[in-house]
């Protein structure tokens, strides 16, 4: 699950060449607002409370049949093109892998409550299993975002595990986004904002029009989609698919806002869920307001109890301290000469940004370093490190990639408004900010313009209630930035059909898949394998960071039964391939919606 922090957001393809130089990000213009806001009505969208039956996709005597009885046409050509990219990678196992994969567009209405509404586009994508498995299964995924497109991240999962010989694995692009229908609005910034620590009440007055701008433009331009870019719809196409492929159930991977999705579906459709694993949970019993709320805290923790005792540890390789104390003194002086213009492009909020955005994976933290060594070395009037970081960050990418990004922007901020209530005052936002900042300062300062605060359409607000389900496995690190332990924790308690597997000591987010963790694979790959599911509640040891010989300590010790580590009996060049695999998941994971203002 993501935050709309700022302006820049990290490109993690680049892992593995910029341990030598830095991450990349990408380059956005800013432009200021005008003091005008649109002045569109607001619209009533649906409220969630149609009277749909429980496993049924719309109320009773509404005729659906037109979509449940389409004809699916599927093709190589229809992929969408990070699909397609990936068959580029000249890799023993994509290459299988890509062949047996194929895409389609699947017809669903906007409104399943009202068909005559009309109809979009839901992009879809799977894989056949390698093998002909004795039981033919079904397994869907979804990265999370919320909006994040499932097609290339369900090609990765084939590749990243072994359920792409048992199952045939399939990606549901999230409506509105990917390479169905889309909705795509400009999103506004104010010029002259680079440090959000240091705000005056004018910056914060020039935030918020700029926020309600976007708002107001999106919804004159796209209201006639907006109101049905919800989780409930989401996993309501997700049924109409289990339903277009003919399987009585459907297996589940869902990540981060994934995990909302896949808590959505097991409430509205529990009699169709078969192994459903949920990786670093949102608080998916409570509300997004609450989810994100968490955040502030749990990235400064992942931020203070790992990546800067890490790179205190890594002192030889990055020289920027050789005490966690002494790195964060150094971070602050590095981001204060970004303020003061020595440091090029990279002002305040950008650093910040990015050094949040290196905090999602492990491999990360080797970017964090290399760019934070050569910023020190600017800062001191090493010209020639400052033109390799701006040459290591670049452009702002293709056009391509950038309407991707406002895209999935829009779907982000459609879905987190619609789902579930926020605050309508913006200057509540203003308030939690000027108490989260000083104790959180890495990303608690970011959310004082929040564009749910001028959202028009009526929250839907759906109980989130799984359990009529089967049980399904819940995965948890312990200092995952972007979904705090403890919200997965509270969704676990709040959800009598679930088992809770902590990771101790480890902080990635996204535990299962690509972490590298053989306790965390062994318990949830053999969950969706064979339906065998842990008796209680368990704890799997970390894995150590990179270039670390051993797991440092973090934190506490979280409750459960202590499993042990397995033995790795993986071979080196497999190692190397899952290595450049796992950099490929790395920018599926990172978050898109700092996308670039208009």
């Amino acid at each position: 699950m993501s935050q709309h922090w700022g302006i820049r957001a990290l490109s993690a393809t680049t892992v593995l060449s910029l341990v030598a130089t830095l991450a990349a990000c990408d380059n956005e213009p800013k432009v200021e607002t005008n003091n005008s806001t649109s002045t569109s009505a607001a619209a009533n969208g649906p409220d969630g409370k149609t009277g749909t039956p429980v496993g049924q996709l719309a109320p009773d005597g509404v005729d659906l049949s037109k979509f449940t009885g389409q004809q699916v046409q599927w093709s190589k050509d229809t992929c969408t093109s990070d699909v397609k990219e990936l068959r580029s990678f000249s890799l023993r196992d994509l290459a299988a892998i890509n062949a047996r994969t194929e895409c389609a567009k699947v017809k669903a209405p906007k409104d399943y409550s009202d068909p005559g509404k009309g109809e979009i586009d839901v992009m879809v994508t799977r894989t056949a299993p390698s093998k002909t498995p004795a039981e033919q299964r079904v397994l869907m995924t979804n990265p999370g975002g919320p909006g994040a497109p499932s097609g290339a991240f369900s090609v990765i999962t084939v590749a990243l595990s072994p359920l792409g010989t048992s199952h045939t694995v399939i990606g549901v692009d999230p409506r509105g986004v990917g390479g169905g229908t889309r909705v795509t609005c400009k999103s506004y910034g104010v010029r002259g904002v680079n440090d959000y620590r240091d705000l005056s009440d004018s910056d914060i007055s020039k935030l918020q029009r700029a926020a309600k701008k976007t708002v107001d433009d999106c919804v004159s331009a796209n209201g006639d989609l907006l109101p049905y870019i919800t989780t409930a719809n989401t996993a309501r196409d997700h049924e109409l698919v289990r339903q277009l492929v003919k399987t009585d159930k459907v297996d589940y991977y869902g990540v981060s806002a994934g995990t909302w999705l896949g808590a959505y579906y097991s409430t509205l459709f529990p009699n169709h869920v078969g192994r459903f694993v949920l990786d670093s949970n949102t608080e998916f019993t409570g509300s997004f307001q609450d989810s994100f709320g968490t955040q502030p805290m749990s990235f400064q923790r992942r931020f203070a109890d790992q990546l800067l005792p890490w790179l205190a540890r890594q002192n030889s390789t990055y020289d920027l301290g050789t005490t966690k104390d002494d790195v964060g003194k150094t971070y602050e002086d590095i981001r204060k000469a970004a303020g003061e213009g020595k440091l090029g492009q990279f002002e305040p909020i950008i650093l910040d940004n990015i050094v949040a955005h290196t905090l999602y994976s492990d491999r990360g933290f080797e970017s964090s370093g290399a760019l934070l060594a050569l910023l020190k070395r600017a800062m001191n009037g090493d010209s020639q490190a400052l033109a390799t970081a701006e040459g290591a960050a670049g452009g702002g990418g293709s056009q391509q990639e950038l309407d991707d990004s406002r895209n999935q922007n829009t779907v982000f901020m459609a879905i987190r408004c619609n789902d579930t209530s926020w605050d309508k005052d913006p200057n509540s936002y203003v308030k939690t900010v000027k108490e989260n900042g000083p104790k959180y300062p890495l990303v608690g300062y970011y959310d004082v313009a929040n564009e749910c605060a001028y959202w028009p359409y009526k929250a839907q607000d759906m109980k989130v209630d799984t359990s009529k389900a089967p049980q399904m496995l819940l995965v948890q690190t312990e200092d995952d930035p972007a979904t705090a332990y403890e919200g997965g924790l509270k969704a676990h308690k709040a959800s009598t059909n679930t088992r809770f597997l902590s990771v101790d000591d480890q902080g990635n987010h996204g535990a299962v898949l690509g972490g590298g963790n053989l306790c965390v694979e062994q318990q949830a790959y053999g969950f969706l394998q064979t339906g065998k599911l842990m008796d209680k509640d368990a704890v799997c040891p970390g894995v150590a960071l990179p270039k670390d010989g051993q797991v440092h300590s973090v934190g506490f010790t979280p409750e459960g039964d202590k499993l042990a580590m397995p033995v790795d009996p993986t071979p080196q060049w497999k190692k190397a391939l899952l290595a450049v695999l796992g950099a490929i998941l790395d920018e599926l994971m990172t978050p898109k919606n700092t996308t670039p203002r208009d």
